[in-house]
């Protein structure tokens, strides 16, 4: 009795010690734990950002029309480029192509069509104009995402683009980049190919809003010497700077006569209170034309901003010394 009360103990010891084993185990078996991280992809939808377009077709009509409406008023008409045929002048420029040869204010920058204004170009042109009579075309731009408007009236050189000072023209493009409406005056004074003064606006008493505001420099710039020294500059691309022996004369018919002596260094011109008007021809009674005829061509009027002439010629110590000394030697006969 006393032997099976001990098998009995003995297996009963047995089984504690193996529950205490299983039970260690356990908790072994839960204190190692595995950390699973979780990664996750998420994928980058790329993103291109297009810069918005300054320009579109409806605008361009709204420019269209102001220019119809406009150009009455200055007593001139105005032919654009459509996008697709070259506007070609009398001078053998075609643009929008040759806009690659042109400077601005004399520099050589970047310009070139672009008919949404958000091109690359430093000046992106999105629409040109042309007067069907005169040398003056217009070019309508973007500059850093802002309305510029340019106006060419050379001739016999480069292409050099000027910032109009037309104020009508200038608030009429703007307006319309806004979506506003674009203002038509009802009477304009042509007093500049590339600028304008409203006569009902008292408060325009000069279109150039550049130049010197002081009295003598304003009565400086209408001395027909003056103003006939920097068209010789302007048509000839004369370098003043060599003091040439020039000469100046008025004639019966009103205009002026600048010249170095010979008939065919003449330049006849007249002014109109902001404007120079100026006549050149392309062919003397000497030259011989490419169809072989020889004589000379009918004379073709041109009109310049004499402020455009006086910042560009006019501005600097050094110009205006230069031409005053010039001024200083010449007697208008």
């Amino acid at each position: 009795m006393k032997s099976k009360t001990s098998r009995v103990m003995t297996a009963l010891l047995l089984g504690t010690i193996l529950l205490a084993g299983c039970s260690n185990n356990a908790s072994t078996s839960a204190s190692k734990k595995t950390t699973v991280t979780a990664v996750s992809h998420k994928k980058k939808s790329a993103t291109v950002k297009n810069s918005k377009a300054l320009w579109n077709d409806t605008k361009d009509a709204k420019l269209k029309q102001f220019i119809e409406q406009w150009a009455p008023t200055m007593g001139q008409s105005y032919v654009g480029y459509d996008g697709k045929h070259a506007l070609k002048l009398s001078t053998g420029v075609a643009y929008p192509n040759d806009l690659k040869h042109v400077t601005v204010n004399g520099d050589n920058v970047s310009i070139g069509w672009n008919k949404k204004g958000n091109g690359n170009y430093k000046y992106n042109v999105v629409a040109i104009y042309k007067e069907t009579t005169k040398h003056i075309t217009y070019f309508f731009t973007f500059h850093n995402g802002k309305p510029v408007v340019l106006v060419d009236q050379s001739t016999n050189e480069t292409p050099d683009l000027l910032p109009t000072q037309n104020p009508a023209i200038k608030a009429g493009f703007e307006n319309i980049v806004k979506g506003k409406k674009a203002e038509v005056p009802s009477t304009t004074t042509s007093n500049d190919n590339g600028n304008s003064s409203n006569n009902n606006s008292s408060s325009n008493t000069s279109d150039d809003k550049d130049s010197d505001s002081n009295s003598s420099s304003t009565q400086s710039v209408s001395d027909p010497k003056l103003v006939g020294m920097m068209l010789y500059e302007y048509d000839r691309n004369f370098d003043m700077s060599d003091i040439p022996h020039l000469q100046i004369l008025k004639n019966d018919d009103g205009r002026y006569y600048i010249g170095t002596g010979s008939v065919t260094s003449n330049l006849s011109f007249t002014i109109e209170g902001n404007t120079a008007h100026y006549w050149t021809v392309l062919y003397t009674g000497n030259d011989t034309r490419p169809d072989g005829t020889v004589g000379p061509s009918p004379e073709t009027e041109h009109t310049i901003s004499i402020a455009d002439l006086t910042a560009k010629y006019y501005s600097t110590d050094d110009q205006k010394q230069t031409l005053d000394q010039t001024a200083a030697g010449m007697t208008v006969k």
